[in-house]
């Protein structure tokens, strides 16, 4: 979230923008200091403005306002970070920040860039690698003072192309990396948090109540909780047992199709790999010159979507490290992601290369109606697809 590449000069503004301006956020700090041009960026989080200082006219800045009821402890700790990694490589400025009663105004060096998602269908592999480049280069920076900005994605690394300048904006979820603490997982979830990814019609309630002779957590038991085998595996709803164990509660903040594993998975212990996680999902759009990638409605969902393209082995042994039972089933081999950008770059509809369609790509994959085949060959998996899946149809 940030300006775009055409400062609207004050003279320029609308008669109902300057008016939404002076009643929403009115400031005596503000009009004392700059004239506010036209609103140029927004989120979830806030809006951002194009200002020009008037000791210093033609001098622009980015006046970031966070949105009416945004945390108090958030903005507070963006502050923090911006103070700290501020003006590094490839990182955004931090000039000012002033609070007015409620209000919050962050003032940030001006960044006049181009509209990144029209650029992604022109961007070449070269280009690309050196956008990539200078995020990590970024990155590396922020990393360093342990800060993880959570919301890495290509809206949020600036591109000015004609001048070839990069910037990374929006720490709005950033925060610092804490080690896990050794909590309990009894006291917020069961060790077997069991989260499916399945293929199959919607299930009746399957699962009864738990009886009081039921295998609960008591005062005097173990650590590990226990409880009764819920009957919702291999069916594409959660069963009731499953609804009623207790959430484990962490930090899940992030965009939806950006977020790593061990954000889905609700770990304990998030580190700065989740900002690696979402520049290699960043650098997978520009290569398929797809945005996004990924479009879940929920995390089990995610989950199976990134199992789609990665694998599921992978992602079931990262979950087992952190003390998650990630169950796929049926396995997924993951994409072949030579061939998957090679034809994606291109038009999935006129690609050629196979006798036979691939029955799982042709559902898991938009516009593949041909069903060419991106999976890695492994027999085992197509041989268990078929079997259990298509009722042994060919494809």
């Amino acid at each position: 979230m940030h300006t775009n590449r055409h400062p609207p000069p004050s003279s320029h503004r609308s008669a109902s923008v300057k008016k939404r301006v002076d009643i929403v956020y009115r400031s005596k700090w503000i009009t004392n200091n700059f004239v506010v041009g036209d609103p140029v960026g927004a989120g979830s989080f806030g809006k951002v403005w194009t200002v020009e200082c008037r000791k210093k006219p033609s001098q622009l800045y980015a006046l970031k306002v966070p949105a009416p009821g945004f945390s108090p402890k958030h903005i507070a700790m963006e502050l923090k970070v911006m103070r700290m990694i501020s003006g590094g490589p490839n990182v955004v400025e931090f000039i000012a920040a002033y609070r007015e009663l409620d209000r919050v105004f962050v003032v940030m060096n001006f960044f006049p860039h181009d509209d990144i998602f029209s650029l992604i269908h022109k961007m070449s592999l070269e280009e690309t690698l050196q956008y990539m480049r200078n995020l990590f280069i970024a990155l590396h920076h922020i990393h360093r003072y342990r800060v993880i900005h959570r919301d890495i994605k290509p809206a949020n690394f600036l591109y000015n192309r004609a001048e070839r300048r990069y910037l990374l904006v929006d720490f709005g979820l950033s925060h610092f990396a804490v080690a896990a603490q050794n909590q309990k997982l009894s006291e917020t979830i069961s060790k077997e948090n069991i989260i499916n990814t399945p293929i199959g019609p919607p299930p009746a309630k399957r699962s009864k109540r738990l009886s009081d002779d039921s295998d609960v957590l008591t005062p005097n038991r173990s650590s590990i909780v226990k409880h009764p085998k819920c009957g919702c595996s291999s069916f594409s709803e959660v069963c009731d047992s499953c609804r009623e164990l207790p959430i484990k509660r962490v930090n899940k903040a992030g965009t939806p199709g950006y977020r790593a594993p061990e954000v889905l998975l609700r770990f304990d212990e998030q580190t700065t790999q989740i900002d690696v996680f979402a520049a290699g999902i960043t650098m997978l759009s520009f290569l398929l010159r797809k945005h996004p990638i990924f479009r879940p409605t929920n995390d089990v969902e995610a989950l199976a979507q990134m199992a789609t393209f990665l694998g599921s082995s992978s992602l079931v042994q990262a979950a087992a490290e952190g003390g998650v039972t990630l169950l796929c089933d049926p396995p997924l081999p993951g994409m072949d992601m030579v061939k998957l950008v090679k034809n994606f770059k291109n038009d999935i509809r006129e690609a050629k290369g196979c006798a036979e369609g691939c029955r799982s790509c042709m559902v898991l994959i938009y516009q593949n109606n041909s069903g060419f085949c991106f999976c890695h060959h492994d027999v085992d998996f197509k041989d268990g697809f078929r079997r259990r899946i298509l009722g042994g149809a060919s494809y």
